[in-house]
């Protein structure tokens, strides 16, 4: 029988251990900074310590411990969820059941907390993962692409930073966009994905157009706007960030999404970044299918489950 304890001091420490080890291997590939990535497993390490109602459980059967399941429950947007930092088995007690059944665990733990969903992130090179959260919807993918030069624009398109008029207009669509986003991806109502929109926008454009290290610009075809793209620098060490690219109505499915990231990718060489990073909702599997033959990967997977009320555990934890 699969059972959860508290961990002890000494199994919480090894398993922190073994823990940042596992993170550096996951974010330091060859393709990427350095620092990026040290500022990657840091980031993770801070979420979970800052984690609030949070455990570190020894994952045990027939009173041995075969692993460890790290989770915590915090106040997220009016509802209290429950985010799995990590859940691992020993190499010689794999493939046998444990770690679905763990994760049943850490569920009932999460409601037996109050929490109305639990959260993962996920390694997107490692399958054993997908196998083991399938059931939890993907709702995000965190992809990065090392720049190697310059790229060309098709003839007819230029790029050229947005105008103060545009830029109202612009914001509200932004905001929008994002919110259905958020609530299409099934991670939220649509009331609060909106208000965290407003709220996120605002935050990170704090002073709109001229907000220093950002930039705002939009594509032209034959002198007329048909795309923007919105990308902050330096968000992390060496890479930028795309926080919103669109193609205007009316405009689409000619190719005009790829040259508005084309033309992200040489404003971020410019700003002296040499990796260029974005996030698309697990439901967009246009703009995947975009940023993929654009030669960007996923680093990170984010995925959730809604927990229904608490009903009779099929393992029993101590």
């Amino acid at each position: 029988m699969t059972e959860l304890r508290e961990a002890t001091p000494a199994e919480q420490d090894s398993w922190e251990q073994s823990w940042t080890v596992r993170l550096n291997t996951w974010y330091g590939r060859p393709d990427v900074p350095a620092r990026w990535a040290a500022h990657q497993v840091a980031q993770r390490v801070a979420v979970r310590a800052a984690g609030g109602d949070g455990s570190v459980l020894a994952i045990t059967a027939g009173g041995a411990v075969i692993g460890v399941l790290a989770i915590s429950v915090a106040e997220q947007g009016g509802r209290r969820v429950a985010v799995l930092s990590d859940v691992t088995i020993s190499e010689e007690h794999r493939r046998q059941g444990h770690a679905g059944r763990a994760l049943r665990l850490a569920e009932d733990w999460a409601r037996g907390r109050g929490a109305s969903a639990i959260w993962v992130v996920t390694d997107p090179a490692e399958p054993v993962q997908a196998a083991l959260f399938a059931s939890y919807p993907l709702r995000s993918r965190q992809m990065i692409k090392p720049l190697a030069g310059r790229a060309g624009l098709p003839a007819g398109l230029t790029g050229r930073a947005m105008t103060v008029t545009e830029f109202p207009g612009w914001r509200a669509s932004v905001i929008a966009g994002y919110a259905a986003d958020m609530a299409d991806s099934g991670g939220t109502s649509r009331d609060e994905a909106l208000a965290r929109a407003e709220l996120q926008t605002s935050q990170v454009l704090t002073e709109g157009l001229r907000t220093p290290g950002h930039s705002l610009f939009c594509l032209e075809a034959d002198g007329q706007a048909v795309a923007t793209n919105w990308i902050a620098h330096g968000r992390w060490p060496g890479v930028s960030w795309v926080y919103a690219v669109a193609v205007s109505e009316g405009h689409r499915g000619k190719g005009y999404g790829r040259a508005a990231m084309l033309l992200g990718e040489n404003v971020t060489l410019d700003a002296g970044d040499t990796h260029l990073a974005l996030n698309v909702f697990g439901n967009n599997d246009v703009a995947l299918g975009l940023y993929q033959s654009l030669g960007y990967r996923a680093f990170d997977n984010g995925r959730s489950l809604d927990l229904s009320p608490a009903g009779a555990p099929t393992d029993r934890m101590s």
